[in-house]
């Protein structure tokens, strides 16, 4: 028993008595059986926002109560509103403690952040009950729509998956339930019987909007035009047709504070995307007293015509309670592929809700005749049987997803993961890019949604476009790429801090984009982009500062050691780690935790620092050492302790997460659900692994919270079971695990066993244990690209985009360094030895920044060394190391000057050469040089093996061509 609190009730008894009869019996003796997956799910589970936290994000679901289908266009949903404090009351969702329903809308996100700027709930209906003097509501919604609120009170909700129903206190009773793309609801007046259509009031601000009554068929239809959630850009219009099954006793619409009965059509609408016209626009339609009326409203983002067919294809004649149970059958379906054994009613309910809000996102949006509008803004067609998905993490970036959800669909929904996939490569198709518009968040994180997919499987897309796009437009001249900064994080692999915008976490994001790339093209036998990618996956190494051991912001004049990790920016406005601080983000490079380790202190000292990490575990992002689990950036710090050879530990930190963090109350998710991404977290939290590299199909271990899952996908036969008997009992730790009859202690699993299906059989304890403990048992970590040159330092005239030496959009021209000797392979003699020049191609990578790279060299004896380089912003100073074959090493100094000054103490200028490119291309004055430093004596009883570059420098960015000896 993990401690869940006990969970309030989510279906009102007396209208479920009243409203509703039971869609089955229940049978006898059904008490004693555990509560199935759909009546398990609480859909009020992270609709109250907990205003006694303050961490940087709500400390709120941001969920909702209302029906849909999984991944459905469509979510018929009330949104409620709170007087007072508009970061509670103004929610775009549903919050718990508000008395106030505003409306029914259509769509809604699920879990955003964004306060005050939410997407969604397009054409919200309000059941008004109240006279219309003279034919007309009493006032303008434009004027104001609050009086038309609607009062109600949680006794009087019942809440399912796929329905929702409320008895309001004005007396009319509100059903709601959905098809894929229509929304049915049932309105039960017990008086006067008003509709009103605020088709201009969806959640964020809209330019223009139309509604047009029919009475002769009983239909009204419109369109709107708006911003989606964020606002931070993407536009869109959407329409709707209705058809009620009553007909209009009467009806009427508005303009601005002008209501006009018997008025058949209404219309606001202009070219500026700088207003807000929300409520300025509607009509009402009203019904005999005492009537119960049955809408069938069809949605569409292509045309009025499509949203009418979608209505007619999906409802046509069927009847509320009939679609409604055709919903629950499709929610059966999809939560029956997680099916657990045992746990206590609060833990199922806890696991089976957050299984229901991971099914909600992504959405079909293709119409049922195949149509759907492209980021082109031109109509394209869906391949037959298959959906185009949207809203793949809201604001486009797929900075959520890409860390828990894609990975649960994989596993449970692999035809929709799929056209996920497709989805993504038509994106690419459509936009030339990796981002469906403006993003919200940093990255071109749909890149790892894609590539973690395709190891886990699913690859029926087009594998060799997908790849195609990400090499085209993941290079210099940047042109092409949506990445913010990619210009200088291609031609130098990081970003300096004075970009601010979160410049230091990028680095790290832009990283795991960079593997997952590297990852794709492996798989499909790219091994030229392989190896590119690798080395700028590495790049996360160069924002970690060796004089401290952190990752931290780095500045052309070196790091910012004064810059308080506890923080998300610096002070000056200079943002440095999204959502997130510095010590929370320190630990974000997946796919090379054992080097960050090592880079770190090694495993017992940097056990120690994640142990500090997790002394809090959802602290906030203000001033904090703490963790911040409820939050993505931090989603794979606890199973960094398995690399730590300390998985007891994992399991330690996940059941503390899941007790102290979540419940079954309306507070009980602890952060936005983010359109599912927290929510996965927490089904992961319970199966017992987590996809910890991101970019492939790697799970890391704890522990199961069950004693037996099985995974059961929809769609394909790679089926996973788990046992863990015990762990009812308190055994939380692991003593043994069996893989497909096979002992392991290995704590992970690799993407083949996500593929091909099988079978977990953990043998567990109530204390610690060994397993897992050994040098052999940490996960991967992917070395490969660590000692690749990773600056393009060098460009031809007129193309200085290809590259920047200094961070400031300069680069050495390659036709005066090849006019001065320094043609690509080309030998440079200095005194007794001889340096080559890198043969890179423009747009490559030509030289070292140095962060401990190993320089491999021709095994022999020899009698010196020396290094061909600069500094920018320098002179920097590092110091090298000489490895001999013996394993024995020699420290070697070694000072390189500023590339625009003249030769420091113990370096000659080598090169010499006039001016330099700038990235607008045109070219710049002065005279740039290139040193070779004093050679340093070796051993020459020894065999020298390699050279270790030097680990940083004191200040400025040490650049290094080539190392030679002789």
């Amino acid at each position: 028993m993990l401690g869940w609190s006990i969970p309030r009730r989510w279906a009102a008894a007396a209208i479920a008595a009243t409203v509703l009869a039971p869609l089955a019996g229940t049978p006898a003796g059904a008490a004693a059986k555990a509560i199935a997956p759909f009546d398990a799910v609480d859909q009020f589970i992270g609709t109250e926002m907990d205003t006694t936290q303050n961490k940087s994000n709500d400390a709120y679901g941001n969920t909702y109560p209302g029906a849909a289908l999984p991944f459905g266009m469509v979510q018929p949903s009330p949104t409620t509103y709170k007087p007072g404090n508009a970061l509670v009351g103004e929610k775009g969702g549903y919050e718990y403690t508000a008395d106030l329903i505003r409306g029914f809308g259509m769509t809604r996100h699920s879990g955003t952040g964004c306060t005050g700027r939410f997407g969604g709930y397009e054409f919200p209906v309000i059941p008004y009950a109240g006279e219309l003097p003279g034919g007309v509501l009493p006032s303008s919604p434009a004027n104001d729509i609050k009086p038309y609120y609607l009062k109600f009170a949680h006794a009087n909700e019942v809440s399912e998956p796929g329905y929702y129903s409320v008895a309001l206190d004005n007396g009319v009773t509100t059903e709601l339930t959905a098809t894929t793309r229509t929304a049915v609801s049932r309105f039960d007046f017990a008086q006067n019987a008003t509709l009103i259509l605020d088709v201009s009031g969806p959640n964020n601000r809209t330019f223009g909007s139309a509604v047009t009554i029919d009475p002769a068929t009983r239909t009204v239809s419109g369109w709107m035009y708006g911003t989606d959630v964020c606002d931070n850009g993407n536009l869109y219009r959407a329409y709707f047709s209705t058809v009620y099954d009553t007909d209009f006793a009467s009806y009427g619409v508005w303009k601005d504070d002008v209501l006009t009965a018997g008025a058949a059509s209404v219309e606001k609408s202009g070219t500026d995307t700088g207003v807000d016209f929300r409520h300025d626009n509607g009509a009402w339609v009203t019904f005999p007293a005492g009537s119960t009326v049955t809408a069938s409203t069809g949605f569409s983002y292509v045309s009025v015509a499509n949203a009418a067919a979608n209505r007619t294809s999906e409802v046509g004649k069927k009847k509320f309670d009939a679609i409604r149970k055709d919903a629950r059958k499709s929610w059966e379906r999809a939560l029956g592929t997680v099916d657990v054994k045992g746990g206590s009613e609060e833990q199922r309910v806890e696991f089976y809700t957050a299984l229901y809000h991971s099914f909600l996102h992504p959405n079909a949006r293709e119409d049922v005749n195949g149509q759907y509008l492209g980021y082109d803004r031109q109509v394209h067609q869906v391949e037959k049987g298959r959906h185009f998905y949207t809203n793949i993490n809201f604001a486009g970036s797929g900075w959520d997803m890409y860390r828990s959800q894609a990975q649960l669909l994989a596993l449970t929904h692999p035809a929709v993961a799929a056209d996920i996939n497709a989805s993504i490569v038509a994106l690419t198709g459509q936009t030339g890019g990796w981002a469906p518009g403006a993003s919200r968040m940093q990255g071109d994180n749909l890149q790892v949604i894609l590539s973690t997919l395709d190891d886990m499987g699913i690859t029926d897309y087009d594998r060799a476009a997908a790849l195609k796009s990400m090499i085209t437009t993941q290079r210099l001249p940047a042109t092409a790429s949506k990445r913010t900064d990619a210009y200088q994080y291609f031609a130098t692999g990081l970003i300096e801090n004075r970009k601010g915008d979160f410049a230091t976490s990028r680095v790290l994001e832009y990283s795991i984009d960079d593997f997952a790339i590297a990852q794709q093209a492996l798989r499909l036998g790219d091994r030229d982009s392989y190896d590119f990618f690798m080395a700028r996956a590495q790049s996360w190494m160069n924002v970690f500062d060796p004089a401290t051991g952190h990752i931290r912001p780095r500045e052309r004049t070196g790091f910012d050691q004064n810059f308080d990790l506890r923080v998300r920016e610096d002070g000056a406005g200079r943002g440095q780690f999204n959502q997130s601080t510095g010590y929370q983000y320190g630990w974000l490079v997946p796919h090379n935790l054992s080097t960050l380790i090592a880079k770190r202190g090694g495993v017992d000292a940097s056990r120690q620092q994640v142990d500090v990490l997790m002394a809090q575990l959802d602290a906030g992002a203000y001033t904090q050492t703490g963790n911040y689990l409820s939050n993505q950036p931090a989603f794979g710090t606890p199973w960094v302790y398995n690399w730590l050879r300390a998985p007891s530990k994992t399991v330690d930190t996940v059941y503390r997460a899941v007790t102290e963090m979540y419940d079954t109350t309306p507070s009980g998710l602890p952060g936005n659900d983010d359109q599912g991404a927290l929510s996965a977290w927490l089904v992961f939290a319970h199966l017992g692994f987590y996809p910890a590299i991101y970019g492939t199909g790697t799970l890391v271990m704890h522990a199961p919270m069950f004693e037996q899952i099985d995974i059961r996908p929809i769609g394909g036969d790679a089926g996973i079971e788990i046992q863990a008997p015990g762990v009812a009992g308190g055994k939380r730790y692991v003593k043994d695990l069996r893989v497909d009859g096979e002992r392991q202690t290995a704590s992970w699993v690799g993407a083949d066993f996500v593929r091909e299906g099988g079978k977990l059989r953990f043998v567990m304890s109530a204390t610690p244990t060994a397993w897992g403990t050994g040098a052999a048992d940490v996960p991967p970590s992917y070395l490969d690209g660590m000692d690749a040159r990773n600056n393009i330092g060098t460009t031809p005239n007129g193309q200085g985009n290809l590259g920047s030496m200094d961070l400031s959009d300069w680069s050495y021209s390659r036709d005066s360094l090849a006019a001065a000797g320094a043609a690509p392979g080309s030998s440079i003699p200095h005194g007794d030895l001889t340096f080559t020049w890198p043969a890179s191609a423009p747009g490559t990578p030509d030289n070292w920044i140095p962060h401990g790279q190993r320089v491999d060299l021709a095994n022999r004896s020899a009698s010196a060394v020396s290094f061909l380089g600069l500094a920018t912003n320098g002179p920097s100073t590092g110091t090298a190391q000489v490895v001999y074959t013996d394993g024995t090493t020699q420290d070697v100094p070694l000072t390189l000057g500023d590339w625009a000054a003249t030769a420091p103490a113990g370096s000659t200028a080598l090169l010499t050469v006039p001016g330099r490119n700038n990235a607008n291309g045109t070219t710049g004055d002065g005279t740039f040089r290139v040193f070779a430093t004093d050679p340093a004596t070796l051993d020459t009883a020894k065999i020298v093996d390699a050279v270790i570059l030097p680990q940083g420098s004191d200040r400025g960015i040490m650049h290094i061509f080539d190392v030679t000896i002789g």
